[in-house]
């Protein structure tokens, strides 16, 4: 099973696979992983700001169903002369997006961009960075059950994931003290159509 992305002149640039029929890839999770901004603003969104950084953090989908496989958004934007640290060759705290998400719904790998390289002189070190507006992707899949199928189908019923935003801050003079943001996407069930 999967999905082919075309270009205008039908050409496939880009294909999303999984293991299972019954686990599918959301139209705006692919889209999110294609590079494509997602209007948090319009998705439950969830607003976080400190001394160092904005955040924004959202659900590429307000409603889901088992089977789906979706991802939970935070767009980070550190403020002036800020950097925060990312995945690289050094011992400093990177910026983790650690979510917490019921058993029955699996997390995958967060996906980190490229960063840049921050060369700070009085030591001559350069380590891997963001110091410009970034996103982090954790995409998520719930398992397709009898079980589960059963949770969705409950009225007014909602899927929570918790998690936190860690991250340490710098300027080109101080390191400030670690930070943990909690952070949580409420999401609506949809029943399966059978």
């Amino acid at each position: 099973p999967g999905t082919f992305m075309l270009d205008t002149e039908g050409r496939v640039i880009e294909r999303f696979f999984e293991q299972a029929y019954q686990e599918r890839f959301t139209v705006s999770s692919i889209m999110v992983a294609l590079g494509e901004a997602a209007d948090g603003t319009d998705r439950n969104a969830t607003r976080l700001t400190t001394d160092h950084l904005e955040a924004l953090a959202y659900p590429t989908d307000r409603t889901v169903a088992p089977g789906n496989r979706f991802s939970l958004v935070v767009d980070v934007a550190p403020k002036a002369g800020m950097h925060v640290y990312a995945p690289g060759a050094h011992s400093y705290q990177v910026i983790r997006l650690r979510v917490e998400a019921p058993e029955f719904v699996r997390a995958h790998d967060v996906t980190y961009p490229a960063a840049e390289v921050y060369h700070f002189e009085p030591l001559d070190e350069r380590v891997e960075v963001f110091e410009q507006p970034f996103q982090l992707v954790q995409e998520v899949t719930i398992p397709m059950t009898r079980e589960i199928a059963g949770m969705a189908a409950q009225p007014d019923a909602t899927l929570t994931n918790e998690g936190v935003l860690e991250y340490q801050a710098c300027d080109a003079a101080i390191c400030y003290t670690p930070v943990e943001l909690p952070v949580s996407w409420t999401l609506e069930w949809r029943p399966l159509v059978r």
